[in-house]
């Protein structure tokens, strides 16, 4: 009886532990993907009553301008998945433009597109 509390009590404290990394993971960003191995902040901006219309900025894109790239277009898709769908995007100024072509507010690249929903 005694040691089958202790193995009870083993696997609940373990299942905890999970949850509980889980939850830190998520709120220190360990999980948070990498481009081109580097990590990215990045946000969209839209408004909320036209959200196909975004606007993501990528900061500290000189760690990386191909990874910057990519974590927009990581926003991006995120973004129109969430609003509409499908993660088709139309891009005036996007991860695919020339390097003449990108707008940099800072060290911060800015990408601007449209959801095709």
């Amino acid at each position: 009886m005694r040691l089958s509390l202790l193995t009870l009590g083993a696997v609940v404290a373990l299942t905890g532990c999970s949850s509980v990394t889980g939850v830190t993971d998520r709120l220190i960003g360990r999980n948070k993907p990498a481009f081109d191995g580097q990590f990215f902040r990045a946000s969209v901006a839209f408004d909320k009553t036209a959200p196909a219309d975004f606007v993501v900025r990528v900061q500290d894109a000189g760690k990386s301008l191909a990874g910057a790239r990519e974590a927009g277009r990581y926003e991006a898709t995120k973004h129109c998945i969430t609003y509409f769908g499908n993660s088709a995007a139309l891009w005036q100024v996007g991860p695919d433009s020339p390097d003449t072509a990108l707008v940099f507010d800072g060290d911060a690249l800015v990408l601007t597109g449209r959801c095709a929903g």
